[in-house]
């Protein structure tokens, strides 16, 4: 089962009953993530559990624009962050303090220490929402059901898992009752404790169906379409020079003097941008000149 090759996400609901889910795994769409700069493993691995956890929250918040999970705080980790649009481009970041050897096993209240996490909802044509929770718990799991239950009022269990091959994601939420077509009130209960069987090596080595089967085969699932998901940064030259030239005429004048150039390192896909004077003459003025 390792050698699946599947960048995928599905939902599924339970006949009869208010409960809904979500699967996702991610092989290639992963490893594309990670690849782009040198994580140690165990950062590797709690990358992947970011990047599967925005693949869901993806699906279950439709908006046409941008969602992101970031993760600030001020131990081990400065900034951790997942992005993903609509399109399915899913792309992240961990930055951390390097000169400290990176432990084994790391929980958020510590490596996080005192942090919090934002929820970001970017519309491409409206207004942002931001949701925060503090970081209570020690697995990116435990703070999105807090987050769930605090911002939406929904009951919400997420499992997650990476190896750095692999980063996948189970998802289980209960609707409000009213749309529930029948009285099972034990199925929310019955479904999260089959859920928490699930093991990491299974979250990341079967297929959804057979994993499904796996935890509910005495129950009525429906399985819908399942969408197909890719690594894709959204960093390009023209964003970058906006960026550039954000920082002020003066500034940049300043940089181009003592450097020659302007460098800007794109931190999600290490894709390279530089700008000379004559790249930045016109949008600099009358006073473009820095020599």
């Amino acid at each position: 089962m390792n050698n699946l090759s599947i960048n995928e996400i599905q939902r599924f609901s339970f006949d009869n009953t208010n409960v809904r889910g979500e699967r996702v795994l991610l092989t290639d769409a992963y490893q594309e993530i990670i690849k782009r700069k040198q994580y140690p493993l165990p950062l590797e691995k709690l990358l992947g559990e970011f990047v599967a956890a925005i693949a869901l929250l993806r699906d279950i918040i439709k908006i046409d624009g941008v969602l992101s999970i970031q993760a600030k705080g001020n131990g081990f980790l400065s900034t951790l962050m997942t992005e993903c649009d609509e399109f399915q481009n899913l792309r992240g970041v961990i930055q951390w303090d390097e000169t400290q050897n990176v432990p084994d096993q790391l929980p958020l209240t510590e490596v996080l220490a005192g942090g919090y996490l934002v929820i970001t909802i970017q519309p491409r044509n409206g207004q942002r929402y931001q949701g925060i929770v503090e970081i209570v718990g020690d697995t990116l799991a435990e703070c999105l059901e807090q987050y769930f239950l605090q911002s939406e009022q929904l009951p919400s269990r997420v499992w997650l898992a990476a190896n750095g091959a692999q980063c996948g994601g189970l998802f289980l939420q209960r609707l409000p009752a009213e749309q529930a077509k029948s009285g099972d009130e034990d199925a929310w209960e019955r479904f999260t404790h089959l859920a928490s069987t699930v093991k990491a090596e299974e979250l990341l080595g079967l297929e959804t169906t057979e994993l499904l089967h796996r935890l509910y085969h005495e129950e009525s699932l429906r399985l819908y379409d399942t969408k197909s998901m890719q690594f894709g940064c959204s960093c390009s030259r023209e964003r970058t020079f906006g960026a550039v030239m954000s920082l002020g005429a003066e500034e940049v004048r300043e940089i181009l003097i003592e450097q020659g150039s302007i460098k800007v390192d794109c931190q999600f896909c290490a894709e390279h941008y530089e700008f000379f004077e004559a790249d930045l003459a016109a949008a600099l003025g009358d006073q473009a000149q820095t020599h």
